[in-house]
């Protein structure tokens, strides 16, 4: 006895709707109950709470963050170059943000007591603190808009260079990229720690005293869009929308796209046809990573303004949005047009979970206990398991044969 699988000819109609709306409802209902059993959490809360969630305007910057990374994603997971990375891309990418918005756009330094009346009236001039000993203030070098650009082009290098490594040893050593871009995640950790408690460790009191960068100067800040609840600054949809835009005509219409996905499907084919395979493999990842490093910039100028030492790698200052882009780039099927709608799902689910934590210190002693990222992994996790067997059912046939060979 023995199963045969074998790909469907004719594939589901609709299935590109039908498996990711299927997978969504199953799959909270099954992490509602999963959520009863463990804490006695009432399935009609959680279903409330989602509801609530999927209309709140908070979860419009997980959203717009989790569309540009899930398309940073999609164009090496198109040419199947796995990027596990992109947690690494980010961190790189908030280093290089925030060296160029802390030491180049603006510069902290000491100053006399006696000189903070004439500080706090001068332009382009922020105090840090108010230190009776040594005050410190932030002095801003160019224009916000200047120092802004600088900072997402220099987010966008060091992601792609990092990126860049790992695509190397690939091609040309052959080392498998989703090992090496998980190793590289923990690198990338571990330089952050070193560069914000050593190099680029602030003037202040607090930065020296807990660890941390100076905090950005306010100029140089992302401006948040006029909408009550939300975080989310102009700079950060533009962003979306200028990546998605140009991923779109990349993949579509472009000789370059055209082959990344051709080495996804049929590598031989680029090699009959005299192109550099290895080139490809490497473009992927690099661009990939460049996109993914222009988040970091994101993160950093818009909610974090200051880099403080990672404690525990479980919970980085990426808030694992690179992982959590994994699961977005799979529930869209790898098809670019569906990232936002699957970044707008995920999102959702991340709200849910922070919310519902919030919510079940009223209900359970057990459910108080349990995080809000607990949450939304299990909410996350029991989609996508659906969403991974409805998929193998609706696309292949699997049969048992008895007998023979």
């Amino acid at each position: 006895m023995r199963l045969v699988v074998t790909r469907r000819i004719k594939p589901l109609r609709f299935g590109g709707i039908i498996i990711p709306l299927l997978s969504i409802i199953i799959g909270i209902v099954i992490a509602s109950i999963a959520l009863l059993v463990l804490a006695r959490v009432p399935p009609t809360l959680v279903y409330t709470i989602i509801a609530q969630s999927f209309v709140s305007p908070q979860l419009l910057r997980p959203f717009v963050l989790l569309t540009i990374l899930g398309v940073a994603l999609i164009i090496s997971f198109s040419a199947a170059v796995w990027n596990i990375g992109a947690e690494g891309q980010i961190i790189w990418g908030m280093i290089a943000a925030g060296y160029i918005g802390l030491f180049v756009a603006a510069h902290s330094m000491y100053i006399k007591p006696s000189e903070l009346p004439t500080y706090e009236n001068m332009p382009g001039v922020m105090i840090l603190d108010r230190s009776p000993i040594h005050p410190v203030v932030s002095v801003l070098n160019v224009s916000p808009a200047v120092g802004g650009a600088l900072m997402i082009l220099a987010a966008l290098v060091f992601g792609a260079i990092w990126a860049f490594i790992a695509g190397t040893l690939r091609a040309v050593l052959e080392i498998d990229e989703v090992a090496s871009t998980l190793i590289m995640n923990y690198i990338a950790y571990y330089s952050f720690n070193y560069l914000v408690t050593g190099p680029m460790r602030g003037l202040s009191v607090q930065a020296r005293n807990f660890g941390r960068t100076d905090a950005l100067h306010e100029a140089l800040r992302f401006q948040r869009l006029p909408i009550a609840g939300t975080t989310v600054t102009w700079q950060e949809v533009a962003t979306m929308v200028v990546v998605f835009v140009l991923a779109w005509v990349l993949l579509k219409y472009t000789t370059y796209g055209l082959r990344l996905r051709i080495l996804g499907s049929n590598p031989n084919a680029l090699r009959a046809a005299g192109v550099s395979v290895r080139k490809y493999i490497i473009a992927a990842l690099t661009i990939s990573g460049a996109i993914a490093g222009v988040v970091g910039a994101l993160i950093f100028a818009a909610n974090l303004f200051a880099l403080n030492k990672i404690d525990n790698v479980v919970s980085p200052p990426t808030q694992s949005m690179g992982y959590t882009a994994i699961l977005v780039s799979w529930l869209a099927m790898l098809d670019l047009k569906g990232i936002p709608i699957s970044a707008y799902i995920v999102a959702g689910l991340m709200q849910t979970g922070n919310s519902l934590q919030a919510a079940l210190g009223s209900v359970s002693t057990a459910g108080a206990m349990i995080s809000g990222a607990a949450i939304t992994h299990v909410l996350v996790g029991f989609v996508l398991l659906t969403y991974t067997v409805l998929r193998v059912f609706t696309e292949y046939s699997i049969k048992v044969v008895r007998g023979g060979r």
